[in-house]
């Protein structure tokens, strides 16, 4: 069964820019390193400044854990961590498989 990954994170004033910046770099290694990774979009709301949406689809539960465990999210989250005030996560199954 597929994994979804929804993340919403509240950056510190003035970062969203870089972190983007960052964070299209990591969804590119994602992409071109995991094939358990079928999605992975990065949306930024219209009517917030500072808030930064990620969107992730993994195979399912082991391409997820695989994923979390690279050295590349943990370089994404070392280099991104002093931009980012607050992250918010939830982790679903899709429902149409």
């Amino acid at each position: 069964m597929a994994v979804v990954l929804h993340v919403e994170l509240t950056l510190v004033p003035g970062r969203r820019d870089a972190y983007v910046a960052r964070a299209q770099r990591h969804r590119a290694t994602v992409l071109a390193t995991e094939p358990g990774c079928s999605r992975f979009d990065i949306s930024i709301p219209e009517d917030v400044d500072n808030v930064v949406r990620l969107y992730e689809v993994y195979d399912d539960m082991m391409a997820f854990d695989h994923h979390m465990e690279t050295p590349h999210m943990q370089e994404y989250r070392a280099d991104t961590q002093p931009m980012i005030e607050n992250r918010r996560s939830a982790r679903a199954i899709m429902a149409n498989d």
